[in-house]
């Protein structure tokens, strides 16, 4: 399995795309949230990662939650997979059903004009399929088994982990410190986990808390622009960088 890192900054970065990312599933990629100028993001990795990153290769969106830097790229994702193709088809969008209930009203504005397809009133699943995941429950998805578990934020998110045959990875989603969280994400070989500094968000001296043997699975996301982090196993992944997990 490998991540291919796509964005690492918060909400407020002037330099970084969103955090998100993509995992190399069998013959496709799986985006791991969907932020702001999103095909600028995936050139940018493309080109730092080597890795051919287009929206075409692009069947699933895990989708944590609905703040903007984690969704505002869900208008072009969805325009770019029915209009600039000669063969269009809906990615799936996964997401909780709290989630998936509201998504509709954040890209309605921009997205439910008449199109020459249905010449009326479109809906969110003229451009997605959308696939709710609950807690406690797996799902398959470009050859790995997802679950999710719900963390503390101020709005309704989801972490991840993803499994293939020989490893797993976890994705914290935005939260706040949670000890209950990071034991459910430890069962993963590699936790990408936020590292904030702003209310409902995990702080490093937090995470420095945790075992060692836990620490060294960490790898960091969502951080403020210009952060410094002190030395340690926990280190800040980079735009375009290619995490081999397990390895």
């Amino acid at each position: 399995m490998r991540l291919i890192v796509t964005g690492i900054g918060d909400a407020f970065s002037a330099f970084h795309f969103g955090s998100s990312g993509l995992v190399e599933g069998s013959g496709s990629l799986v985006a791991i949230d969907c932020p702001g100028r999103v095909l600028a993001m995936y050139r940018a990795a493309s080109e730092r990662s080597g890795v051919p990153i287009d929206v075409q290769r692009i069947d699933d969106i895990l989708l944590t939650h609905l703040h903007g830097d984690h969704s505002n790229g869900l208008e072009t994702f969805g325009f770019a997979r029915r209009y600039l193709t000669e063969r269009p088809s809906r990615p799936r969008l996964h997401a909780l059903p709290e989630v998936l209930d509201r998504i509709w009203e954040k890209l309605a504005p921009a997205m439910d004009g008449a199109t020459r397809e249905n010449g009326g009133i479109s809906t969110l699943e003229d451009y997605f399929e959308p696939c709710p995941m609950s807690p406690g429950t797996e799902f398959q998805i470009a050859g790995m088994t997802v679950s999710c578990r719900r963390s503390l934020h101020s709005v309704p998110t989801a972490g991840l982990l993803i499994r293939d045959e020989s490893v797993c990875l976890g994705w914290s989603g935005d939260s706040e410190f949670e000890r209950d969280h990071v034991d459910w994400l430890s069962q993963a070989d590699c936790i990408v986990h936020e590292c904030g500094d702003h209310f409902k968000h995990t702080r490093w001296d937090e995470l420095d808390t945790l075992p060692e043997q836990i620490k060294s699975k960490i790898r960091l996301i969502h951080l403020p622009d210009g952060a410094e982090v002190p030395e340690g196993p926990m280190r800040p992944l980079v735009e375009g960088e290619v995490v081999h997990i397990g390895s």
